[in-house]
């Protein structure tokens, strides 16, 4: 094999003074030696010290990325509030703690006209534009943790309140009296006993004709649902009455006032000139005896302190004044003004508890165990079953041996956790195809008639009647939703027509009630679950209403929802025959404390959308493409009360944002104050309407639009003919057109059949003899 080899190349041999020096026993040594020759234990020491360097500098290096990734960040543009609310409540007994700096909880009217504060000792309603205080109610360490407002009826409002011991109460407002009336305190016959009952969970229907709490036994862990029927009405009509007797009131003091003021000048006077009597002008007692006469009662009694009620305009005079007990239909004869008065009282008409435990049956034979079975009405629970307890320990202990290897990573079991309470969530719901009970009554319309409950970690929702007449309150569910995954949340629309449950595997199952069809059932996420989920106003949903039927039928909505990781999804819901779709509105967050922890549309403004983060930022968002519009700024020294709970309210239909900031509280202030219970803060006030960044939306006018239209066989006749009738004018015209054309269309045919049979004449036959084929003879 020839071997070919450059020519005049020159090689360059190394430096003898550059070579290492060699060891002879280095091939023996330690090649870590090479470069530590320390000893032990020192050499340990360093190898240490440089992996905690290494790991240090990794996490310098990851927070210099996040800190880049962060400045290059396009920032939204930031606001400053133009109110700070922090001034003691007029006329209060508790000066050091009825502040609006220690407002515990905020909720807005359903109109937003006020903002209704808890305090430390009590609550105050606001009105939302001028942030005046019209109204106070006042009881000693009744510090208020939860708060929702709900409609009674015009200008008169329900507020459901619960305190930090567990005490719920109902206030009543009315806008006509600006005061606030104490109801009912619905736990208070516990709270005077040794067994306590706690107030977890408070919630009622759109219009309050009922109520849901869930009650909880702290000595022995046992948790309920209690559902009561108010009477509105009743309340409504006493709340009248009352706002007529405070109106009454008022004007007497304006005239015993208008009396001293006269009476006073006159007193002047006399002491100027005596000779004024023989003046022409009226004297006082002229004047008194020309006022038209009032009704007159005894002074009413001073109020305790445990329950008060006031204005915040104007000094607390109101509970000393007297009125005829007769004016007002009361069962206790006190003064209508002293807040002592009493309303009608709840009823109880329901009581749901938690599914028990899966256990096996007791009994020996087949005969008693199916005596216990549930009747076959509705599709059972899945609690009662046939099995025996050896039957189940069998089987636990079948799974436990097949899957020992496994079972050694499992986490052990907590005690404490066992004993941690999760509250049911449910809904009020009007009637409709899937339990009908109720639809045919004119009366019920638009009132609810079902109440659905579901449990945390249950694959069921169950449906109650709340129109069944039953003396027990417990009783079975008339309907079963059996799902094949555990429920994470659920949603009804505003008229709870459409129901929407949210499933652990990333399932969105949409079911209309009032049609009793199934929407869809769409996938969001695979490896998160629905956690939140929020219809929207059906005026974004676009609007193309068909050209036939002539009468009215029901649009579509979009069902905006977040998963665990924060990703917002929104799902267009149109007829029954439009599948669901699916939009992404925001991808999953990779910063933690960029997860979101309140989603709340604006009301009367469906296009912007309110969200607050992990870390504090409270922002505000396009609904339906999800970019942040503009973020609330608080000061540096103050933080939001709580990002997973924050005091906000949004007030002024849409127009007045308050926010809740608390001081922050630094390693160097080292004393804690008396009261360490109290957070001192500043409500701040934000003008919206002032934000740049939101002038377009302002400036957007969206007609409201029904979501579930029901059209009668009546109506939709009458329609029907009225189009028909319409359409009579422009049929005559129609008939003359078509005569007129008719001549033309008879020519056009004779034509064509000319022409064919012409054709027909000019076609040459072929036979089997023309071609030269042999003629098969007759048989």
């Amino acid at each position: 094999m020839p071997v070919y080899i450059r020519k005049n190349v020159s090689y360059t041999p190394p430096s003898l003074d550059k070579l290492p020096q060699e060891s002879e026993d280095d091939f023996v040594n330690d090649p870590e030696l090479l470069n530590d020759n320390l000893p032990q234990p020192y050499r340990m020491i360093d190898k240490t010290l440089r992996e905690l360097i290494d790991d240090t500098w990794e996490v310098i290096a990851d927070r210099e990325k996040q800190r880049l990734e962060e400045a290059s960040k396009v920032r939204p543009p930031q606001y400053e509030s133009s109110v700070e609310l922090e001034a003691v409540i007029p006329a209060t007994q508790y000066p050091e703690k009825q502040k609006l700096c220690y407002a515990t909880c905020m909720n807005n009217s359903p109109d937003g006209q006020y903002v209704f504060i808890g305090l430390p000792c009590g609550l105050v309603a606001v009105e939302a534009l001028t942030q005046q205080v019209v109204s106070t109610w006042e009881s000693e360490n009744a510090e208020m943790a939860y708060m929702k407002s709900y409609t009674l009826a015009s200008q008169v409002y329900m507020i459901t309140t619960i305190d930090d011991m567990g005490v719920g109460r109902l206030f009543a407002f009315s806008q006509n009296a600006n005061k606030l009336f104490l109801v009912k305190v619905l736990n208070a016959s516990s709270q005077e006993s040794d067994n306590k009952l706690l107030i977890s969970k408070l919630e009622a229907s759109t219009d309050g004709d009922y109520l849901g709490m869930v009650m909880e036994n702290p000595s022995s862990h046992d948790l309920w649902l209690e559902v009561h029927k108010l009477p509105r009405d009743t309340w409504v009509s006493d709340l009248e009455t009352m706002t007529a007797a405070i109106k009454k009131k008022e004007e007497k003091e304006k005239r015993e006032e208008a009396m001293s003021e006269l009476e006073t000048e006159s007193v002047a006077q006399s002491e100027v000139a005596p000779s004024k009597a023989d003046t022409d002008e009226p004297s006082v007692a002229s004047i008194a005896n020309s006022v038209a006469p009032l009704d007159t009662a005894e002074q009413s009694q001073s109020r305790p302190a445990s329950g008060k009620s006031q204005q915040g305009s104007e000094p607390n005079n109101m509970g000393n004044l007297g009125m005829d007990p007769s004016v007002l239909n009361i069962e206790t004869p006190r003064d209508p003004l002293s807040g002592e008065y009493k309303f009608g009282s709840p009823q109880l008409i329901m009581k749901v508890k938690p599914p028990p435990t899966l256990t096996g049956t007791s009994v020996a034979n087949l005969h008693s165990t199916c005596q216990k079975v549930e009747s076959n009405d509705v599709v059972g629970t899945g609690h009662n079953l046939l099995f025996t307890q050896a039957h189940l320990d069998l089987r636990q202990s079948v799974f436990d041996h097949l899957h020992d290897n496994l079972l050694k990573y499992l986490p052990e079991e907590d005690e404490n956790m066992e004993k941690i309470q999760q509250y049911p969530n449910f809904h009020f719901l009007t009637a409709g195809r899937m339990l009908p009970q109720g639809l045919e009554q004119s009366s019920l319309e638009g009132r609810p008639t079902t109440v659905a409950v579901w449990w945390p970690g249950s694959t069921n929702l169950m449906q109650y009647s709340l129109i069944k007449t039953s003396k027990d309150t417990e009783f079975k569910p008339d309907l079963v939703w059996p799902f094949t995954c555990k429920i994470t949340s659920t949603e009804t629309s505003p008229d709870t027509n459409i129901i929407a449950i949210g499933l652990e595997n990333g399932n969105l199952v949409v079911w209309d009630r009032y049609m009793g069809t199934q929407r869809g059932v769409v996938n969001v996420q695979e490896d998160s679950p629905v956690v939140q989920i929020r219809f929207l106003d059906p005026a974004l949903y676009p609007q193309d209403p068909p050209a036939y039927p002539p009468y009215p039928t029901g649009t579509g909505t979009y069902i905006l929802m977040m998963c665990a990781n924060s990703a917002l999804y929104t799902v267009s819901t149109g007829t029954a025959a439009i599948p669901l779709q699916i939009n992404t509105i925001s991808m999953p967050v990779e910063n933690d404390n960029d997860t979101i922890t309140v989603l709340q549309p604006f009301t009367y403004h469906p296009d912007l959308l309110l969200t607050v983060t992990r870390k504090g930022d409270v922002q505000i968002r396009d609904t339906l493409q999800g970019t942040v519009l503009c973020q609330i700024q608080l000061p540096a020294t103050h933080e939001l009360s709580s990002p997973w709970d924050p005091v906000l309210a949004v007030g002024g239909q849409g127009q007045n944002m308050y926010v809740k900031g608390n001081v922050k509280t630094t390693e160097e202030s080292s004393e804690i104050d008396a009261d360490s219970s109290l957070q001192t803060g500043i409500v701040y006030v934000y003008q919206l309407r002032s934000f740049p960044s939101l002038d377009q939306y302002w400036k957007i006018k969206r007609s409201s639009q029904p979501l579930t239209v029901h059209t009668t066989v009546e109506q939709r006749v009458d329609a029907l003919l009225a189009e028909r009738i319409a359409m009579q004018g422009m049929r005559k015209n129609r008939m003359q057109e078509k005569w007129a054309t008719l001549k033309d269309e008879i020519n056009n045919i004779h034509s064509i059949k000319e022409i064919a049979r012409i054709n027909a004449t000019k076609r040459n036959i072929v036979t089997p003899g023309s071609v030269g084929l042999p003629v098969k003879p007759l048989v």
